[in-house]
């Protein structure tokens, strides 16, 4: 019957790549869901619906914890460094800040020192005053002088290590980004690739058992042994489908190929039946192959040719039952002579043809 199982192969190693692909499809999805939510700075993974569904599965269980905690840790080691780097900067801003708060005060000493000498210097050029004070004055304000040239420079300094600072805490979370969008892009390609490898193992698999297309007989079985071992592309059997049009094969002499073409009326008679009670059988002539063919173990040429039997033939043979690989007599009408004694059988069985005059 259509649809019923005939053959059954053996799917363990399917079965095992069809797992061995799950496995790695379960853990690149899930890889991937990590990497979407560290590329968009979440706080937790949020997988996908396909994953969530199998969350009984202790594969996909085990997968999805694994990447939570490899979320968690990366945002940790992230996030330590970071603070590492906010330390650092805070600790350079506050001692900017000391040392600008340091040179102000001495800036404004200088400026009092200044308008000091304003006054000692005309009193000394009148030595109203000794000259030794007004020179430790000058040397006074030239160390202080030097004391704020000592800050700006410090301040500098500290301003450039501030500006790395900052620098290297955007450059770690752009290197963090890029690493993560450039997994990200493998691991959805990844996916996609074992998508498609698994479905098309699926396919495979839900045709590990052969069933019949459609209801007839089988013939030409080629396998038989359980455990056997089948080639690439082998027939393993054929089936007759039942309630189609009887058809007759069987193979031309190359030398009367110009004699047969399609349409040409051609009268069956079944050798297998009681010759004196079988009527010879309406048919015509359906193809004849346009390639010449050989036969693989005589080596000999021939053309197929294939005979569709009328329906008035089929009303002829009645309740005859007619099995594949019966042998067949076929008279072909050419018009110019009949083609005699040539044995046509359906399906699979060599078939023989010879002329006859008109």
């Amino acid at each position: 019957q259509a649809g019923q199982a005939l053959l059954e192969l053996d799917d363990q190693a399917l079965r095992a790549q069809a797992e061995a692909l799950r496995a790695q499809l379960i853990g690149s999805r899930a890889s991937a869901d990590r990497l979407s939510a560290e590329r968009d700075a979440a706080e937790h993974i949020d997988f996908d619906p396909w994953l969530l569904a199998r969350g009984d599965d202790a594969l996909v269980s085990a997968s999805l914890e694994l990447q939570r905690q490899l979320f968690a840790s990366r945002q940790q080691a992230l996030r330590l460094e970071l603070e590492g780097l906010a330390q650092n900067l805070a600790g350079s801003e506050a001692q900017l800040d000391g040392l600008r708060a340091l040179r102000s005060s001495k800036q404004a000493q200088l400026r009092m020192l200044d308008e000091q000498l304003l006054g000692l210097r005309e009193l000394a050029a009148e030595q109203y005053i000794p000259r030794n004070r007004l020179l430790d004055i000058e040397r006074q304000r030239a160390e202080l002088f030097g004391l704020v040239a000592d800050d700006s420079g410090r301040i500098g300094q500290l301003q450039r290590q501030i500006a790395e600072l900052r620098l290297r805490a955007g450059q770690r979370r752009e290197a963090f980004q890029e690493q993560v969008r450039s997994q990200l892009a493998e691991a959805q390609i990844r996916s996609e690739e074992l998508r498609h490898r698994l479905a098309a193992l699926e396919v495979e698999l839900q045709q590990v058992v052969l069933r019949a297309p459609a209801a007839g007989q089988v013939v030409g079985l080629s396998v038989f042994t359980e455990g056997g071992v089948v080639a690439p592309g082998q027939a393993l059997m054929e089936i007759v489908p039942e309630h189609q049009p009887l058809q007759v094969e069987g193979r031309l002499s190359p030398a009367l190929v110009d004699k047969v073409h399609a349409g040409l009326p051609v009268e069956l008679l079944f050798s297998a039946f009681e010759q004196s009670t079988t009527p010879r059988v309406p048919g015509t002539v359906q193809l004849v192959s346009a390639d010449r063919l050989e036969d693989e173990r005589s080596g000999d040429a021939y053309y197929a040719v294939r005979i569709r039997v009328d329906d008035a033939g089929m009303q002829q043979l009645g309740a005859l039952r007619i099995r594949p690989g019966m042998p067949v007599e076929a008279f072909v009408r050419t018009g110019e002579r009949s083609l005699l004694n040539y044995l046509f059988k359906p399906l699979l069985d060599r078939t023989h043809l010879a002329l006859a005059e008109d």
